[in-house]
């Protein structure tokens, strides 16, 4: 049995089981690795930065658990982002180029196709094949893998989010990938909000309508994304997602108590 059937018969069945999480002892905190919301740049800042305290692993949190009982009061911490930015970079990094399209796509997934346009790729997510029912993590709702998440950090609020976890903001990588993806794609750069029309805004909306209730970004009112509304979806500054909110209150309440 290879190690990658081992962990997945380990899995639980929850959305984070199978996520990239960074074990820091010294800080007492599990950083979990949501993609497509800088989580690879921050997964290895934080090993760059915190040498021997930051482990990096996939197991799922109730192996972690048992492995050491004392992890469960370990602050879990991931970042959020607005669905809207999430979903296009998804499909720039993932399906617009077709030699960066994963062939097991084409296997797993049926109608979702190497090279599809984005507003094609819209619509295919509210489709039953692109439900959250077996969707890859790239473009699964965020808050099913935020679920146990003790704190939640905005991605437009990049530096304030890597300054809590220790990092300097000027450790992480300066450079926006997009316009490169594009390139590759053979596509005209553009602002990742600018790839929509009407068709895929309405789709947006519909397949992440809980992402932007539970996550504080709410839906905006449209559809007219050229005229920016789709851009004023930003975060809140807080910093915090309402699920985020309400789960830290209440680890709060109880260190209080």
């Amino acid at each position: 049995m290879s190690l990658e059937k081992l962990y997945s018969s380990a899995q639980s069945g929850r959305a984070d089981d199978a996520l990239v999480k960074v074990v820091m002892p010294g800080l007492r905190l599990i950083w979990l690795w949501i993609p497509k919301n800088a989580g690879g740049s921050i997964s290895r800042s934080l090993v760059q930065t915190h040498g021997e305290d930051a482990i990096p692993c996939d197991l799922p949190l109730e192996r972690l658990w048992r492995l050491n009982g004392d992890m469960r009061d370990f602050r879990i911490v991931a970042l959020k982002r607005n669905p809207y930015t999430r979903i296009a970079s998804c499909w720039l990094n993932k399906i617009a180029e077709p030699r960066s399209f994963n062939p097991r796509y084409l296997r797993k997934y049926r109608g979702l196709t190497a090279g599809m346009s984005f507003p094609d790729f819209a619509e295919w997510l509210n489709t039953p094949e692109g439900s959250d029912q077996d969707a890859d993590p790239h473009w699964r709702s965020q808050y099913l893998m935020l679920e146990r998440t003790t704190e939640i950090l905005a991605f437009e609020d990049l530096p304030g989010a890597v300054s809590i976890l220790g990092i300097p903001p000027s450790s992480l990588p300066h450079r926006n990938p997009h316009a490169q993806m594009a390139e590759h794609a053979g596509l005209e750069a553009r602002a990742l909000l600018d790839w929509y029309d009407e068709r895929a805004f309405g789709h947006v909306s519909r397949r992440y309508a809980r992402d932007l209730e539970v996550l504080g970004y709410g839906v905006p009112e449209g559809p007219d994304p050229m005229s920016g509304s789709v851009g004023s979806c930003a975060a809140p500054t807080d910093g915090m997602g309402a699920a985020g909110a309400e789960r830290d209150g209440q680890r709060r309440a109880g260190e209080q108590a």
